[in-house]
This record gives C-alpha cells, structure tokens and sequence, in this order.
C-alpha cells in the first residue's frame, strides 16, 4: 500500500498513479482509492477506467465536494455539515474494504500534505492515521527544491516514511535548466531517492521502490 502525494495542486498526482497502478497490475491486483476529491470526481474517474475498476464511486472516493476548493473550505462554503470523525471514519471504512480486496492499494492525496481537510486535520494527518508510506510527486522546474525539501520534512516530522520522490514533468525536461543538478540538491539535502522520472508518454519508476 502507498500514498501518493504532492508538492502541490496540479503537480501531477493522478498521472502518476495511473502509470503506477498500470504497471502493477502486469503482476498484481490493483485497487485505487482516492480519499478526499473536491471539484467533482474526475481524478476518481480517470483512475477507475484506467485500471478497469468495479467498484462503486462512493467507495473509491468516500468524501466528494463540489468545487475545487481545499476541503476545509469546500465543506463550509457547500454547507456540508460533518464531522471530522465522520469523515475518518467512511475513510476507514473504504479503505479496509479495498486493502481486504486488492493485493495493492493505491491512495492518492488530494493537493499537497499541508492541505487543512476539517479544522486542523491536514493531508499529511491522513496519512499518519492510515498508517502509510508516502512517494512525493514533485515538478522539475525552479522552485522544486524548496517545495520538495519543505514537503519531505513536514512529513518525516508527522513519522511518515518518505519512499522517495518522482518528478513528474510539467515543465520539458529541455526547457529546465541544470536539471540534473536540481535533482542531485534534491536527493542529496532532502536525504531522499529520485526514484523515477516522468516525461510525457516517457518514463522510469523504481517499482521495487513503490510496492516493498
């Protein structure tokens, strides 16, 4: 099982999950489930036709929201009254469900780990209450060191077992300059693996690394 967070909103999370998920189901089955989503289900979608998934929404996204708002907001501006240990405890429920059920699960974040969803509960306490490792979808352009290293000491600081980070090319990897050494600051400072790269329809992922 794996938790698959990010650097930020729109940083790449779901595509990443889909080339995860898709080359563990070469020799796994493999289930999805997508916590939190807010701004309707398309992230729930996608991954439910990729990996060809038969189970209900409500199941592989318990908690949906209307507009792409953080979750704290969402719930106050939607009016939608619940509380935090409700909210906990359909995720719980869903995700012992599809871990009971698949040989892996995969559990995509919803924006980065220090997105409030109710009060001060982030994503990253999510994560610690599901017990998870987590991989870090990160961006490869200027100003992915900070947000990498901040991302990675928020979540060894919650104990969270950091895998490693997959940089996820938003930015063409030609278009960045010095990569390589951005990568090298990454790994070296954060005391962490790159341990994949994604560029368009190109790729490597340490799948060794995801799923041990």
């Amino acid at each position: 099982m794996i938790f698959i967070t990010g650097t930020d909103t729109g940083v790449g999370k779901t595509y990443v999950s889909s080339i995860i998920g898709r080359e563990l189901k070469k020799e796994l089955n493999v289930g999805y489930l997508k916590p939190i989503e807010t701004g309707g289900r398309e992230d729930t979608l996608k991954l439910k036709k990729t990996l060809n998934l038969e189970d209900p929404l409500e199941i592989i996204n318990p908690i949906n929201l209307s507009l792409p708002l953080s979750p704290n907001i969402a719930f106050e501006v939607e009016n939608y009254n619940i509380s935090l240990e409700e909210i906990l405890k359909r995720i719980e429920e869903a995700y012992n469900y599809l871990k009971n059920k698949y040989d892996f699960l995969i559990v995509e974040g919803a924006g980065g780990v220090c997105v409030p969803i109710k009060g001060n509960f982030l994503m990253s306490d999510l994560i610690k209450f599901l017990g998870l490792p987590a991989i870090i979808v990160s961006r490869p352009n200027l100003g992915t060191i900070n947000h990498t290293l901040l991302t990675i000491e928020h979540l060894r600081n919650k104990g969270i077992e950091v895998r490693g980070v997959i940089i996820n090319c938003i930015t063409p990897l030609k278009e960045v300059l010095y990569y390589e050494k951005t990568f090298e600051t990454i790994e070296e400072v954060g005391d962490v693996e790159i341990i994949g790269v994604v560029e368009s329809d190109k790729y490597w992922i340490r799948m060794e690394k995801v799923k041990y």
